[in-house]
């Protein structure tokens, strides 16, 4: 579908109230389908003379002048004793965004009828869009000027971006006399070659200017994808696709670290989605592929080649020299309007410029521009420094402050070791084989299993071992359906959740603690989606020692599909008191010399007892005492001002709190 912005001048009879004028108006957004080739008018402000709409038409099946007609035609016909219809002006061409906001506009100003007032999903459903109301699919529009484009400026302009060749052959190619200038589908699409979406986006500008010019497309709109997700609902891609009929739609691809395994999937799944769009929709649009360095973009282009016979022009950025690329700097600074100090607008000193290299200045430029040519008594003015951050993430520096889990940090320490030797390995050209990481964590409740999995997730995404920095937490509730089949689709979902992360498995021994098959199916579903997802997924269980192995016992694959089985210990006293403190600190509290007494006290008499909550007790301990404290120093210091060390400090009588007496000394009986 094509939308227009359109003016139109109308009279109503004399005698026609208030009422039927709305009615009219009421037809014309709500019920009129203009002729057989679905033509639209949405109306969406009027005064007394004229009014403004979205006429919305095929452009497979009609063109502007024509559909104009059949809206003036339709309009007489229904209400030819009503309304008289003339349009005014030159009609705008719109993106379909802009579309979908004025007829939402029309529906809550009332030119619809009053049941199809609601949202903005029921605009775009008006507007046969309903990708454009869906925040999943990321993508820009552009709508080119309605505007004579010869063969001179075109070249101008590419010289002006500092095309390549490449470029400048193909719109030589486009301008040919051997052409017909009429619409009968894309005898070829293109994959641009850039370092950067700015360059990308004036490239396809220019290109389907120069195409429009030709009549090779008969719409100035490009839709251009911006974030290919691997989470997309194919058919969201395919009704943007399906809805740019004769116009140009652009798709970036962007591939961070594609050469690792963990990446191999997401590298395929973009390249589905690449080509099954194409091939179902490129007879009928113009489809550039924006590689901006991705394995997705090449593997698309070369199956799209050699399996469907589709036709592709390759085309690179280029490079110029001093003066041709001030000239660019200069455009893009204008095009842009930013606003830059004479002094700033140098280039760096060298003989030739990339594309690239514009660019970047193009955005140190910007980046100071306000400070720099605005608000210049600012310009020079010594900022606030800020280290770099160390090579380590915040969270390895969390874990190693933990007190204990030595395994757990020797284990991890591993796996980033490996990853920077693989990476090695990759740069000198030698194999890399991935191995496991999937994990049991085992041990009683406060040991720290959950923290320590958040953490690792943090961790491995910072070091590069994970695509994606996800954390997703599940139970049986979320892995066990209720009827028969539900279960292996509800543990592939929590598998597509995290996927380029963690997958977190709690209390997996409740999955085959109660009776019924759903459990075994959900455990045999697991083990073939920790297969299916060994370099996307890293799947950690955790539970109590004596359940977990009975878990394992389940399944013959489960155990030997684990690579590290890592046990959480009880704390003893020491280390308690070590929480303690480290606790403690965190929140702004120091405890004195006998509160740190009394404290070895309360937790020897914890560490007797099985499951006393570990690391939980010490916190209930810890947020008990904070209460207590608040309420010696309020009453003892009635009226007086708090000094810092005093609201600081947690003293022994502190810690006379509930969770002291959950587990009192044990008496020694005296006597025969």
């Amino acid at each position: 579908m094509i939308y227009y912005k359109v003016k139109c001048n109308y009279t109503f009879a004399e005698e026609l109230g208030e009422r039927e004028q709305k009615r009219i108006w009421e037809d014309i957004s709500t019920d009129v389908r203009f002729g057989k080739a679905r033509n639209k008018l949405f109306v969406f402000d009027h005064d007394e003379t004229s009014f403004d709409a979205v006429l919305m038409f095929s452009v497979k099946e009609n063109a502007l002048s024509s559909a104009q007609k059949s809206v003036l035609n339709e309009i007489e016909l229904k209400h030819e004793k009503g309304i008289c219809v003339s349009f005014s002006g030159e009609p705008e061409e719109i993106t379909v965004e802009e579309a979908v906001e004025l007829t939402h506009k029309g529906l809550m100003a009332g030119y619809f009828r009053s049941y199809t007032r609601g949202s903005r999903r029921h605009a775009a459903e008006y507007c046969e869009a309903s990708y454009a109301s869906h925040s999943d699919l990321h993508y820009d529009e552009y709508i080119m000027p309605h505007a004579d484009f010869p063969y001179e400026e075109a070249l101008r302009k590419t010289q002006e971006y500092l095309a390549d060749d490449t470029m400048l052959e193909e719109i030589e190619r486009i301008y040919s006399p051997l052409n017909k200038r009429e619409f009968c589908g894309s005898p070829v699409h293109y994959k641009l070659n850039a370092a950067s979406r700015e360059t990308a986006v004036n490239l396809v500008k220019l290109l389907t200017k120069a195409l429009y010019a030709n009549k090779r497309v008969l719409s100035t709109r490009i839709s251009y994808i911006t974030d290919l997700d691997c989470d997309y609902r194919d058919e969201l891609l395919e009704e943007l696709c399906g809805n740019s009929y004769a116009s140009v739609v652009a798709i970036e691809c962007d591939d961070d670290n594609t050469d690792k395994d963990s990446f191999a999937r997401d590298s395929e799944r973009k390249c589905e989605l690449i080509c099954d769009s194409v091939r179902e929709f490129a007879p009928q649009s113009v489809f550039i592929l924006v590689d901006l360095g991705s394995k997705a973009c090449k593997q698309s282009v070369q199956r799209l080649i050699n399996k469907e016979g589709i036709s592709f022009i390759e085309i690179f950025e280029g490079r110029g020299d001093a003066e041709s690329g001030k000239k660019y700097l200069a455009y893009l600074l204008k095009e842009n309007k930013v606003s830059y100090a004479e002094e700033d607008f140098v280039l760096p000193d060298q003989e030739e410029y990339s594309v690239s290299d514009i660019v970047k200045t193009y955005k140190d430029i910007k980046k100071n521009s306000i400070k720099n040519s605005i608000y210049r008594a600012y310009k020079g003015v010594e900022t606030i420094k800020v280290e770099a951050p160390k090579s380590l993430s915040n969270g390895y520096d969390k874990l190693q402050r933990m007190v204990g889990l030595t395994e757990i940090k020797a284990i991890i320490d591993q796996i980033i070791s490996a990853q920077k030797l693989n990476k090695a390995r990759r740069e000198m050209g030698l194999d890399v084989v991935a191995s496991s990481k999937h994990m049991i964590f085992t041990g009683n409740p406060g040991s720290a299993k959950t923290t320590v999995a958040r953490l690792l997730a943090s961790i491995l995404y910072d070091e590069h071992v994970l695509n994606k920095s996800k954390f997703i937490e599940c139970g049986r509730q979320d892995l066990v359906g209720k009827y028969v089949g539900w279960t292996a689709k509800q543990v592939e979902a929590q598998f597509q959740k995290a996927r380029g992360g963690v997958l977190f498995i709690d209390e997996a021994y409740s999955l085959v603690e109660k009776e019924g098959l759903y459990g075994d199916e959900a455990i045999n579903t697991i083990v073939q989606m920790m297969e299916n997802y060994r370099n996307d997924v890293i799947v950690i269980f955790a539970g109590y020692p004596d359940k977990m192995e009975r878990f394992l016992e389940k399944n013959e694959g489960l155990r030997s599909r684990i690579a590290f089985h890592v046990d959480f210990p009880d704390y003893n006293a020491e280390e308690l008191c070590d929480i303690l403190k480290l606790m403690s600190k965190e929140k702004g509290y120091t405890l004195d010399e006998e509160a740190e007494k009394k404290c070895r006290i309360i937790f020897d008499c914890a560490c007797k007892n099985a499951e006393f909550g570990n690391g939980r007790f010490v916190r209930n301990v810890l947020e008990q005492a904070i209460i207590k404290q608040s309420s010696r120093i309020v009453t003892e210091c009635q009226n007086e001002i708090y000094d810092k060390k005093t609201i600081s400090t947690l003293s022994a009588s502190d810690f006379d709190i509930n969770a002291a007496k959950t587990y009192k000394p044990t008496r020694t009986a005296i006597g025969f």
